[in-house]
Order: C-alpha cells, then structure tokens, then sequence
C-alpha cells in the first residue's frame, strides 16, 4: 500500500508498505531505500520483501527526496549539501509509522542498496538511537575512496550529485559515514560483491573494520563471484537466506513469526560466498 507523508520539512515523500498478513500493527518493520538516488521504488515482487514479511517483518521502501519520478526539483532536493536533508528523511520515515501505529518503535531497522546502502550507514550514525538493525549491501562509506576507486564515468557522474572531490572534500567528509562510525549501536550485516566496479569491494571492507574496530556486531557477506548486483541464483538465495535471519534475530529475538528460510543449493560458506563473523 502507498502512503503519503511530510518530511521535516514539509516536502512530500511516499514509501510502499508491505505487511504480515493476518498480524496486528504496530510491527516491526525495515526500512528499505533503492540505490541511484535517482531510482524509484515500486510495488513489484522482490524476494527478499516478500521472505521478511512471510517472517513476521513490515518492510517499508519509501522513495526519499533524490528519486526519479516526481519532477526535477524533486530529484534535485538531495544535491550536494542538501544531502543532509534526504538523511533526514530516513528519521521522517521512522517517525510516520511510529506515528499513524504502524511501525513498532522499538523494532524497526534500516537497510539499501547501493545509494541506500550508503543512506543506510549514514542514518545509522545519524540516528543511532531510531534502529534495531542495520544492512548495507554494496554501499558507500567513505567518498573520498569511492571517488578515487570507481569507475571514471561514476566519479564524473556523481559530481552533480555529492560534490567535487577536491572542491567539496570538506562537504564530502562530513557527509561520510566512515568518520563517525564511533556513533553506530545498531548490529550491521554489511553484503557486497568482490567484483564491483561501481561501489567498490573497498567501501565494504572500510565499513566492516571501522564497525569491528568499534565493537560493534557486525557480519560480512563477500560474493565472490559478484559485481554491483547479485545476480547468481544460488547467491542471490543466501543473501536472501542470511538477511531474512540476521534482520530476524535483532527485531524479532526468540519470537521468530515463520519458519527459518531453507537456501536450495546454497551454502552459507563456499568458494563463492564468505561469510564473516567480524570480532
């Protein structure tokens, strides 16, 4: 279902609610932000929504301010230091379906990919005190490394966007995760592929060390085998496999709602897939 509410300040955002059949609100819920930013989130079948549900989890995927499809002022609210303001959506979020009942405030979490990958550290050391849980598959930590590491056009690209490296770098600091990682409580399951050339394997590694290094709890899913997108099937079931648990164990506990999800052919430890106990 669509919902329709004000950020902080007033611009309007929306956000897809998908929810537990035949269970009361408030739930709990993770949150989920599409990468680009420019993308746009729509209600169309994604495994791993659908395995949180069947698990007892609301998932909620907003399209915050930077997202294709509602003009270009829109899609332009997110630029350079404006940045802070699409992180403060992320709070708007949460405090909308605390708000109207449907989201337990106790229990809510925040994940994304790619763009919300990084939206996703961001919140987390933004808001450290809104979230239970946190995933970031394959996205950025650190600009100045990502800029440095990515592919030429990427860099050239997100000028627009984040900032120029050498003009902004001040901005760009201040709008990295990685230099106030100290501030994260929030349990991170970070999940990236070795190969990628757009948000490079780096930018994982830079996240999973500052977590560690901070004692936070934290796991690391490393694809071997993958780029930007997890696109082999039996990949593609172990991330849907260990994020449905991880996310599980931190907003439900012992109160698991469903049975625990069964990889067919996957194997949580294999050439192809590592998976790391940081500690």
């Amino acid at each position: 279902m669509l919902h329709r509410f004000a950020a902080h300040d007033g611009l309007e955002l929306s956000g897809w609610l998908y929810r537990p059949y035949g269970q009361q609100a408030p739930h709990p819920t993770l949150l989920f932000f599409h990468g680009g930013p420019e993308a746009q989130e729509r209600p169309v079948f994604n495994p791993l929504f659908q395995a949180l549900v069947a698990r007892g989890i609301a998932v909620f995927a907003p399209n915050v301010r930077g997202s294709t499809g509602y003009g270009r002022a829109f899609s332009d609210a997110d630029n350079h230091r404006r940045r802070f303001d699409g992180i403060a959506d992320v709070a708007s979020c949460v405090r909308y379906l605390v708000d109207v009942g449907l989201g337990d405030g106790g229990r809510i979490g925040v994940a994304g990919r790619s763009y919300g990958g990084y939206l996703t550290l961001a919140a987390l050391v933004t808001y450290p005190e809104l979230f239970g849980v946190g995933v970031d598959i394959c996205g950025m930590v650190d600009f100045a490394s990502f800029y440095a590491r990515t592919e030429p056009w990427i860099a050239g690209a997100a000028v627009t966007k984040y900032g120029d490296p050498v003009a902004d770098a001040d901005l760009l600091r201040e709008l990295s995760p990685l230099h106030r990682m100290d501030r994260v409580s929030a349990p991170l399951l970070v999940v990236h592929g070795a190969n990628d050339t757009n948000v490079p394997v780096s930018e994982a590694e830079q996240a999973v060390a500052a977590a560690s290094a901070r004692g936070v709890d934290c796991r690391y899913l490393l694809f071997e085998d993958e780029g930007h997108e997890i696109a082999g099937l039996a990949n593609r079931t172990l991330f849907v496999r260990e994020t449905v648990e991880w996310v599980g164990a931190h907003l439900l506990g012992s109160h698991l709602a469903g049975p625990a999800l069964q990889a067919s052919g996957a194997e949580p430890l294999t050439a192809r897939a590592d998976l790391h106990e940081v500690v």
